[in-house]
């Protein structure tokens, strides 16, 4: 496909095959991934953001 719109291109369908079967095993590694991910984990993971506001307003002496 890609050698009709660049003529230079001839050579490269392995490389064209491998970075779609790359993109579609990291695709599909995230969705198992979001899928087995724990509740406990990701209620931490999103309640992070409100953690670091609440030590930075209680935290008088320290850096920011």
């Amino acid at each position: 496909m890609i050698s009709r719109i660049y003529q230079g291109a001839e050579g490269f369908e392995l490389f064209q095959g491998v970075s779609l079967v790359l993109f579609f095993l990291v695709f599909l590694g995230v969705i198992v991934m979001i899928f087995t991910m724990r509740k406990a984990y990701i209620d931490k993971m999103s309640n992070m953001p409100l953690d670091l506001e609440d030590e930075k307003s209680t935290n008088h002496g320290g850096h920011s």
